[in-house]
Order: structure tokens, then sequence, then C-alpha cells
């Protein structure tokens, strides 16, 4: 007989060698189909790991949860208030919404979020002028952006890593304004928030 290639052919041929010899008896090559059978459901539960292993990778990339929004116009700070990127440029998966500024993680896993902000600096910096904007993780802080004075322009971001599961629900807040801070600038280049999901 003519075998296929086969990890536990080995111990298939022992076997079938034992049978042959007229000087064994079938409980003497009993060990020999012990392993092949002990061989045969290694490799089995093997491949089960492997498959299911493939079935999860494949969900995870089906999964394209990416978006990136700005601001339409610029906004005013208002302190205790939640930040909204109004302006949809993708939304891949529709986990974002632009009218509420909140990204809800449609399936568990990490996440990676980007905020930048672009904003006319004060002529003065007196009084302790900054801004704290906090990423919320179900209403708990997940990381900061921090702006303070410097130049005629101040662009600042920051990025956060999280573990969300389905449901998890992230947002921008704002926090302390400055007192020479006046708005955030509106228009693609200036401000955005992004996040997509990793795996």
């Amino acid at each position: 007989m003519t075998w296929c290639h086969c990890p536990c052919k080995k111990d298939i041929e022992y076997y079938n060698i034992c049978m042959k010899s007229s000087q064994n008896s079938n409980n003497a090559c009993g060990l020999h189909l012990t392993e092949y059978d002990t061989c045969i459901k290694k490799k089995f539960t093997e491949l089960e790991s492997k498959v299911e292993m493939f079935g999860h990778s494949q969900n995870r990339t089906t999964h394209h949860i990416s978006f990136m929004a700005s601001l339409s116009r610029n906004l005013n700070l208002v302190r205790g208030t939640l930040l909204i990127f109004d302006s949809v440029i993708t939304n891949k998966g529709g986990a974002y919404s632009s009218s509420t500024g909140i990204f809800t993680a449609p399936v568990t896993g990490s996440y990676f979020f980007v905020v930048t902000l672009g904003l006319p600096t004060p002529s003065s910096s007196e009084g302790g002028d900054y801004i704290r904007i906090l990423f919320l993780k179900n209403g708990k802080r997940s990381g900061y952006l921090f702006i303070g004075t410097e130049g005629l322009w101040t662009r600042r971001s920051e990025n956060s890593l999280m573990e969300l599961s389905k449901g998890d629900k992230v947002k921008l807040s704002i926090i302390t304004t400055g007192t020479g801070f006046s708005y955030i600038a509106g228009g693609n280049y200036h401000s955005h928030f992004s996040g997509f999901l990793i795996n």
C-alpha cells in the first residue's frame, strides 16, 4: 500500500510490519496501533487549534474600523463640555458619531486614538494659560492633552492606546480652558480627532 505524506506515517508502517511478521500476534502489534492513534489525535488537535486561530485572525481583518473627523468651524472653549468634531472625513465601521463626538467600540480589541488641536496663542502668558483635554473611556480618564502658550500659533497632538470591550465609549472633554485661549481652530488642517482598531 502506498501512503501519502503524513506526520504519523511511521507509526502505522511499524504496525503493518509487525502484522506481517509471523512471529507476532495482533496483541503484540497493538502498541504500534495505539501509538498511531495517539499521533493522529495529537495532529488533529493541533490542526483544530490552527483553524481556530485562523478564524480569529479572519474575524479581526474583516472588522475594518477607523475614523477621522475635524471641526467645520472654530469652536469656542467652554469648560466642562465635550469636544465634538462634527465634520467626518472617514468613518469605516460607523463607530464615531459626529453629533455627540463619541466613539463606541463595535468589537472588543485594542484601539489607537489621536487628537490634534490648533489654537491662536494669547498675546500674554499671564495667568497660567493652559488647556487640558481629557480622553475619557466610559467617563474615566484614559489620557490627556496639555497645551500651554508658545509663539504666535500653537498646535498640539496626543494619542492614547486603549483596550476596549464592545460597547465601551470614548470621548474628549474640555477640563480647563486657560485665560487667554478663546477658541479651537476649525478646518481639516488645524484640528482633528481620529482612531482605529489595531486588533
